[in-house]
Formats: C-alpha cells, structure tokens, sequence
C-alpha cells in the first residue's frame, strides 16, 4: 500500500467524512503535520515522502482516535488562540474562535480609558496615572487560562489573577501563562470565593480595573444535544450551569462590583439567546452605570459588557 504523505492524508480524511465529521481534510492535515513535528505546508511540499513505520503507526492512532469523535486539541495537546499557542488537556474547555470577543473587547475597553485620560477613576486610573499604577485583571473560569494568556500579550505591564473552581485547570493554566512569570497569580476556588482563601489574606482587599470571564452557560437540559466532540470528550462541569444555564453568569454579574474599581468593567462570554435575560438581571442589580452587548462572528448575542 503507497505510504506516501498525500496517501495518508486522503485517506485520513476519507475516514474523518465517513463519520460525519465536517473539517476532515483539514483534521487530517493537522493530524498528520503534528506527526512529522512540520508546517500543514510542508505536507504539500513534500507530499510524496514516504512514511516511516514509526510514523505511520503513530499517524494510525491519531486517526482511530479522531474517527471517535476525539477533538483533535485533546489529540495535539494544543490550540491556537489569539495567535497564541494554547495547551489544552480534557481538564479544560478548548479554546474557541468566539471567546476571542472576550479579549477584543477587553482591550477596546482599556484603549478607550487610556484616550480619555480622566485620570480619576476605574481603568482610567490605572493607565493614565504613573507608570507604577498596575492594570489589575481578574479571569474568572480561567479554564485552560487562553483569555489571561492573550492579556497578558498584549499588556506586558499588567498584573493578572486568575481563578478557577479546577485544581486540574489551574494546572494548565500556570503552564499557559509561565511566560508573564509573577504578574499572574493563581486562586483555586468558586467564582469569587478562591480570592479569599486563608493561604492569600494579601488578596481579600484586593479590586480590580477589569473582570473577565466565560463560565459555563449551557443548561443542563442542552448537555446531551451537544455534538459527540463536546459531549463525551470536554468537562461538563466546563459546560453546564442548571436549569437555563444562567446560574453561574447571574453570580458573578451579583457579585462582581465588589470586586472592582470604581469605573471598573465586567466583560463576560454568554450563550445563544441570553442576552436579555442577562440584561435584565444586570439592571435589576440596581449596581451597573452601562451595559452593552457584542455579536460573535457568526452574528451570535455572545459578549456582554457592564460598567460598574
């Protein structure tokens, strides 16, 4: 049988299309690159090298185990966010395009506070002060820590605390943020609550110009029309948030001026048709000064936005 690059893609993605599965070529493209340790260009480059046994056999797992719906993130260990190269492991959601929103916006948020300059509040504090005032960031449901990783990117100044209710995620996490050294601290523990464990006394006053965060908003009843790839491969306690899957987004928009500046922003990931009810909830507060919300790539409700 012709072991050759182009043959093993084509029939890689020949069995990714046999399962329903609708980026197969590309799945195999990846599959196989990560293989051989090349660029997906290489592939085409050299697409009548001949594999080795090693590398066919190796090449043959990836594959069987993509045919049951495995995603291919869990299969690489990896996952491009924010052009950064994110690790992922079946402990942490994967990364996906949407979320991005949640950076964007944050970084709209900052961009605006440093042009206006007030000087006086919130944000604007932080970034038109002295150079020793810190942009202080809160990640809540940190998972696999993609959102604080773009932050820290692209604000090489600012001090970041990240939170999770997973050992196992904020494990990820430190792996993901090990370039920013000791602007990231860690919290392990429910939404708000890891801020105030006995261990970081340091942390309990602590408030913060922008709280970021994408908690689980599926609701329980959704779980199991979930695509194979979500459903039996990523955490569910990633997922589900009860009844209407409001649960977890209702605590922290209740919650989180307490932890914020004056002026502070709260910038959080939501699901298909929450929107108004968020909304609501946000105004019912009697808390927010402005709320706004931002469509996701496919034109989805996805992004809510809440001054404080």
């Amino acid at each position: 049988m012709d072991d050759t690059i182009g043959e093993n893609l084509r029939r890689a993605a020949g069995r990714f299309a046999e399962r329903g599965i609708d980026t197969a070529a590309l799945d195999a493209e990846v599959l196989l690159a990560h293989t051989l340790s090349v660029d997906r260009i290489e592939l085409h480059l050299q697409k009548d090298r001949v594999l080795t046994g090693d590398e066919s056999a190796r090449f043959e797992d990836y594959v069987a185990r993509r045919s049951k719906r495995e995603p291919v993130a869990y299969i690489t260990g990896y996952k491009e966010f924010w052009s950064v190269n994110i690790c992922v492991t079946p402990d942490v959601l994967i990364p996906r395009p949407e979320t991005e929103g949640i950076v964007e916006q944050a970084l709209s948020v900052i961009a605006s506070a440093a042009k206006q300059s007030q000087g006086h509040n919130g944000i604007a504090t932080a970034l038109s002060g002295p150079r020793n005032d810190t942009l202080d960031i809160l990640d809540l449901c940190t998972g696999s820590g993609c959102v604080a990783a773009a932050l820290a990117t692209e604000l090489p100044d600012a001090a970041i605390t990240v939170a999770d209710i997973s050992p196992a995620a904020i494990e990820v996490a430190k792996k993901n943020l090990a370039f920013a050294g000791n602007r990231v601290n860690y919290f392990i523990g429910d939404l708000f609550d890891g801020l105030h464990d006995s261990r970081f006394t340091i942390h309990d006053s602590r408030k913060y110009d922008l709280i970021t965060a994408n908690p689980p908003y599926v609701s329980d009843g959704d779980f199991d029309t979930l695509e194979d790839d979500i459903r039996l491969y990523e955490p569910q306690s990633a997922l589900t948030a009860g009844a209407d899957g409001l649960a977890i987004s209702k605590r922290i928009i209740q919650d989180a001026p307490k932890y914020l500046k004056p002026g502070g922003t709260l910038i959080m990931e939501m699901g298909l048709g929450q929107a108004q009810a968020l909304w609501d909830f946000a105004v019912d507060t009697g808390k927010c000064e402005s709320i706004k919300v931002f469509e996701d790539y496919s034109g989805i409700e996805r992004i809510l936005w809440i001054s404080f």
